[in-house]
């Protein structure tokens, strides 16, 4: 059936449309911001748990965010004096042996067998690759790569600066947020809506700080089988490990084939030796180290881990996949709280 105004019909809904894409335009065009703002509450909540510890020991909040508001720039400063120089340092030495570290790989027994096997002379596929490198389109193409990169160097490190300049407000200031969201309920909802709140920002708030620990045994573990092994790279690789098991269950997994990978280039028996080590070290995070530091944190099944993390990482990349086990959580504990009571309530089926 036609509408009563169908010119005014056709044109509101036009106009709605238009509305609709310019604001989904805007969001894309604001997305790096978006996902700063988001970052910063994430790591926020990560930092909360240590200023609600110092709570319990007697500190007023102010000084207890005060704290752990040093210790975190304090952490980014030794990252930044620290692990970047030396990372660059190790990649730079990388590169420097990159054409001995081939010859060695290519007078190897392993190789050659590899060679024999595929009947194929891998020598003159890499000789030719270099070749490649050198013509003027490749140039033109990897100084067009390395401009990208300069560009990219640059917003990564201007939205570095914005995710802590964030981190530390959202800190100071998470108690106030939290009011002002529970206000915008009503009042006879208010305290219950607090409550979960509260209990929300709590669970996503171990699990993120329960995660980064995690993280961080994972890369000590990393930097110590690299340097046993003999990795001209030790603590790139630890840093890769930082960031890859910061996705729960899979990153260890992931990790495992890059770190594999990796050391392959060291020697075949390094990278035998890494596997097996970094392996009986997944078993002893996964039973042993995990309980320990995750606690209660959040009881999440581990398909829905699995789920969500896939989900994640899908539509957002290793962020997507950072956040989807908070989420997870958070929509458990609504479900748990909010949902199933409700449901219980309503002994009597509905009338017709």
């Amino acid at each position: 059936m036609l509408p009563a105004t169908p010119l005014l019909s056709g044109f509101s809904v036009a106009v709605g449309v238009l509305l609709a894409i310019a604001l989904a335009a805007t969001i894309a065009g604001i997305s790096t911001v978006l996902i700063s703002i988001f970052l910063g509450m994430f790591l926020a909540l990560g930092l909360d748990p240590a200023v609600r510890v110092l709570e319990r020991r007697g500190m007023s909040r102010p000084v207890g965010v005060t704290i752990v508001a040093v210790v975190f720039l304090g952490v980014v400063a030794v990252i930044l004096l620290i692990l970047v120089p030396a990372t660059v340092r190790q990649i730079a030495a990388a590169i420097e042996a990159a054409p001995e570290t081939i010859a060695a790989m290519q007078q190897s027994d392993w190789y050659r067998a590899l060679e024999a096997d595929l009947g194929v002379d891998l020598s003159a596929v890499v000789a030719e690759s270099i070749r490649s490198l050198t013509t003027l389109s490749s140039f033109l193409a990897i100084s067009g790569g390395v401009l990208k990169a300069g560009f990219g160097v640059v917003g990564a490190v201007s939205s570095f600066v914005m995710v802590v300049v964030l981190t530390l407000y959202f800190v100071s200031s998470l108690q106030s947020i939290k009011a002002a969201i529970s206000n915008l309920v009503p009042l006879y909802r208010r305290v219950r809506f607090a409550e979960v709140l509260d209990e929300i920002t709590q669970s996503v708030g171990g699990v993120v700080a329960g995660g980064v620990t995690l993280s961080i045994i994972n890369a000590a573990v990393v930097l110590l089988i690299q340097l046993a092994v003999g990795s001209s790279i030790p603590a790139v690789m630890a840093i890769v490990a930082f960031f890859v098991t910061l996705v729960p269950m899979i990153g260890s997994l992931v990790f495992l084939v890059i770190g594999g990978v990796a050391t392959l280039f060291v020697s075949p028996t390094a990278a035998l030796v890494f596997v097996i080590a970094y392996l009986v070290y997944i078993q002893v995070e996964a039973y042993v180290v995990t309980p320990r530091i995750m606690g209660k944190a959040a009881s999440v099944p581990g398909v829905l881990v699995i789920i969500g993390a896939m989900i994640g990482a899908t539509l957002l990349g290793l962020l997507g996949a950072l956040v989807a086990i908070p989420l997870t959580a958070s929509i458990l504990i609504i479900v748990r709280k909010v949902w199933i009571p409700r449901q219980n309530r309503q002994t009597e089926p509905p009338e017709d």
